[in-house]
């Protein structure tokens, strides 16, 4: 008789993150709609991070997918589609994650984008099924802080595209 093995159990948790940006919502909007832009901060070559595929379908119902090589070998996958849209405002999607091509994540991300002086808020609310057993909320806010520090970066650098 086979021996079946128990899934680890889903460990849920919540995470907020807000960032100001000296830059209006619409300038940092774009930076989200364009594949191009986002591939510079968010999908990029970088710490380590080798990016072998990245795709962007910007609209409601369209995909994102980010292939890649972490820091020190293994491999990692976002799968994600955009649910609703409002321009310079509001971004609502879900992403798929694996790590070394076991699954790992699903999430639930909110992007608010709301005028703050002469620049802009960004909250950032996700909600998260971590498959692993394991509670990864730590590690994926601090994730989350990284790469919205690299937007703010590029925004600077104005090389965004």
């Amino acid at each position: 008789m086979e021996t079946l093995m128990t899934a680890p159990d889903i460990i849920h948790a919540s995470l907020t993150v807000t960032r100001d940006y000296d830059f209006p919502p619409e300038r940092v909007f774009a930076a989200w709609a364009s594949a191009q832009a986002k591939r510079q901060w968010f999908g990029a070559d970088s710490d380590g991070f080798e990016i072998e595929e990245y795709k962007l379908d910007f609209r409601p119902g369209g995909a994102e997918r980010c292939h890649g090589r972490k820091p020190g070998g293994g491999t990692f996958t976002n799968d994600g589609v955009y649910h609703y849209i409002i321009e310079n405002e509001k971004i609502v999607f879900t992403y798929y994650m694996t790590i070394d091509g076991a699954p790992y994540s699903v999430s639930m991300t909110i992007i608010e984008l709301k005028p703050h002086g002469t620049g802009t808020r960004l909250t950032l609310t996700e909600d998260n099924a971590f498959l692993t057993g394991v509670d990864e909320n730590a590690g994926r806010t601090e994730g989350w802080g990284w790469g919205l520090g690299r937007l703010d970066d590029a925004l600077k650098e104005e090389r965004l595209s």
